[in-house]
């Protein structure tokens, strides 16, 4: 049986919602893409940093940035697969994201230490507040996408440790750490 499409009339609400569907894909596009941008220089903060702490003493923050480093290139690659799954991959070319080679020297201190690890711990906040603007991004439609989801989860964690290891490395923010727990219990 043939169906005629002469008779078909077409729902103007159609081309609303697609419209409203075509601003959410380009907003989540443009949230994807400073994500990636984001994540590119955190990237490359982690490679500086494994850098920067190749010492003896350091071994245990230069494994730290090892992996951290290695969690940055893989959602550098979810990313990129990402925006290009929604159509927004027409402008990523490697170009974009290639830096020029910065040398970096050894850490001298606990205080060279500390200036490092707040260093990428605002660069993880920055990529948090883009990931959720307003502390949590329930309501917004791009923050449901998986790569925004994984994103935001890699970066909290890596956050915290890195915040761990900060408390570890000034010594008041330790000593209130371990007395923490004295203190509520006074209470």
């Amino acid at each position: 049986m043939f169906v005629s499409t002469c008779d078909q009339v077409s729902d103007p609400r159609d081309n609303v919602a697609s419209a409203d569907s075509d601003a959410q894909l380009r907003h989540t596009i443009a949230v994807l893409e400073e994500l990636l941008a984001q994540s590119i220089c955190l990237r490359d903060l982690y490679r500086d940093a494994r850098w920067k702490t190749a010492d003896i003493q350091y071994r245990r923050l230069r494994q730290l940035f090892d992996r951290h480093y290695k969690e940055q290139l893989h959602l550098v690659d979810v990313l990129i697969d990402r925006i290009r799954t929604l159509g927004g991959g027409r402008q990523l070319f490697a170009r974009n994201f290639l830096q020029g080679t910065q040398f970096a020297s050894a850490l001298r201190g606990n205080k060279a230490a500390s200036y490092l690890l707040n260093e990428l711990l605002d660069a993880h906040e920055s990529v948090l507040n883009t990931g959720r603007p307003d502390g949590s991004a329930v309501n917004a439609q791009w923050a449901h996408d998986f790569a925004v989801g994984e994103v935001v989860l890699t970066n909290d964690a890596q956050s915290s440790s890195i915040f761990d290891q900060l408390a570890d490395c000034e010594p008041r923010q330790r000593f209130l750490r371990l007395h923490a727990g004295v203190a509520l219990d006074c209470e």
